[in-house]
């Protein structure tokens, strides 16, 4: 069959290419296998779980290509590196973790995707070379330190005339580090619709409601405690009514990580004070939706 050239715009995008993944899935279809199906060289796995695996004398694992590793809290690349020594897809993430020797991530030489999220640690001296992973073709950092962020730019970003897709952002300083890491809004800073205003004043909102909080659960009798929890409930949807109400930054996202915001609130109170607090976030919760506009 002829090729056919579309001068028309294209209806539909993707970032990189996926053409073995679709072939593999095309032949199974052909073959009328239509059952769940997961690539036999792709692995999941916790930070928790893999530190183990890693930590542990065994053989490298040259058929795992594309991994996958969540709830990182502390991870040695060097290790990792050693004991997958094929990787093509490496997705890291975190909330607020450490990589330890994250330039041994050099020693992939088949990469070809890597992404890393919310994790910390990396200095300018563990930067990926693009020498040393020649393959790679997808970037994506995220949630990282500054000064890690500011040597990946500088040796990634003249790879992108080659056809590298690089993505950084959210550099962070060690001072931002220490104080959000209780912070469950962090992400909205620098999110491409919130000012850093309105992150400021978000997370003071947040903040009050919090300490409101800890200390209705510390004076107040139980018995009026429902009625304590429903109130800061509501004082914390108006103080993001107002907010939004200016700017408009509340989105679906948004507005579930202010109710998740809640649950860290009550889990806060519950290490500070010592109790068990059952239904306080359902509390919190129905006094927001009482009031809210978002």
């Amino acid at each position: 069959m002829p090729t056919t050239l579309r001068a028309e715009p294209a209806q539909a995008y993707s970032i990189g290419w996926r053409l073995g993944d679709q072939l593999a899935r095309q032949r199974r279809w052909d073959r009328d296998e239509r059952g769940p199906w997961s690539d036999p060289h792709e692995m999941s796995t916790t930070g928790a779980d893999l530190d183990r695996m890693t930590y542990d004398p065994g053989e490298p694992r040259h058929d795992v290509r594309h991994l996958r590793v969540t709830r990182v809290e502390s991870l040695d690349c060097d290790r990792l590196a050693e004991r997958f020594p094929e990787l093509r897809t490496l997705c890291l993430s975190g909330d607020l973790g450490l990589l330890v020797h994250a330039s041994g991530l050099n020693r992939l030489a088949s990469l070809r995707h890597l992404w890393i999220t919310d994790l910390f640690g990396m200095s300018a001296s563990d930067a990926l070379l693009p020498e040393r992973v020649p393959a790679l073709e997808f970037l994506c950092l995220r949630g990282i330190p500054r000064e890690y962020a500011v040597a990946m730019r500088s040796r990634w970003r003249p790879q992108i005339a080659y056809g590298t897709y690089v993505d950084i952002t959210a550099a962070r300083t060690p001072e931002w580090v220490a104080e959000n890491r209780g912070n469950p809004l962090r992400d909205w800073d620098g999110r491409e619709q919130i000012s850093r205003t309105c992150f400021r004043k978000a997370v003071a909102q947040y903040r009050k409601t919090r300490a409101a909080l800890i200390t209705a659960l510390s004076d107040g009798s139980p018995e009026d405690r429902a009625a304590r929890l429903y109130e800061i409930g509501r004082e914390y949807g108006e103080g993001f009514n107002l907010l939004d109400r200016r700017t408009g930054f509340i989105e679906t996202e948004e507005r579930e990580e202010l109710f998740a915001a809640l649950d860290v609130m009550v889990s806060d109170a519950e290490a500070a004070l010592g109790v068990r607090l059952e239904s306080a976030a359902d509390m919190l919760a129905t006094g927001v939706n009482a009031v809210r506009d978002w």
